[in-house]
């Protein structure tokens, strides 16, 4: 049985206003390869424009870049974003995530645990997984994360699982697929969410 197509294909070049070109512009695929999520969010231009600014500021905030790309993957793969986790793998990897980290991040809590992780990268990571467990970070991972992060930067990496989790839903529901060049990545790496 064929898989279903996208639920909302991505805009046409011919739709797509100055913004969501700048956007596209600046993104791996550029405009030869438009990114899926960019150009389909967009049909929604007013929250697209919201949404883009809320997104930015998580995924440049004031946490360490390769601790947010760490929760990104270890939240696309616990909450199977496969769209997410392949746009990730590359991202990652330029922030400093290497690729056995990412093969790590893909897998069960076996594979995670046998990384040696920075403490504060540990605590973020088992915060994300208790997030898809039991719904809350625990005490005992809290009190870890404090002792690293001041009030904002708890909130901030609170706010970072949530974003990616409600991202992987919305994008699942969309049936968003995997342009070429990201197909390609996810399938280069070992674990990740299943396609």
């Amino acid at each position: 049985m064929a898989e279903p197509g996208p639920r909302l294909t991505p805009l046409p070049p011919a739709e797509w206003d100055e913004r969501l070109r700048r956007v596209l512009e600046a993104s791996p695929g550029g405009t030869e390869e438009p990114m899926h999520i960019f150009a389909t969010l967009a049909r929604s231009p007013e929250l697209f424009r919201r949404w883009m600014g809320f997104g930015g500021a998580l995924l440049y905030g004031s946490l360490p870049s390769r601790l947010s790309e760490l929760v990104i993957l270890r939240t696309a793969y616990r909450f199977d974003g496969r769209y997410e986790w392949a746009q990730h793998i590359e991202m990652g990897q330029g922030r400093g995530v290497t690729l056995a980290e990412i093969e790590a991040l893909g897998g069960d809590r076996e594979d995670l645990d046998a990384v040696a992780w920075e403490p504060l990268e540990r605590a973020a990571l088992h915060a994300v997984d208790e997030t898809r467990d039991d719904g809350a970070v625990t005490d005992a991972t809290w009190a870890e994360l404090a002792s690293h992060l001041d009030d904002a930067g708890l909130i901030e990496l609170l706010m970072l699982i949530a974003h990616y989790m409600m991202l992987t839903t919305v994008l699942r529901s969309l049936r968003m697929e995997l342009e070429p060049r990201a197909q390609a990545l996810a399938e280069s790496v070992r674990g990740g969410p299943e396609s």
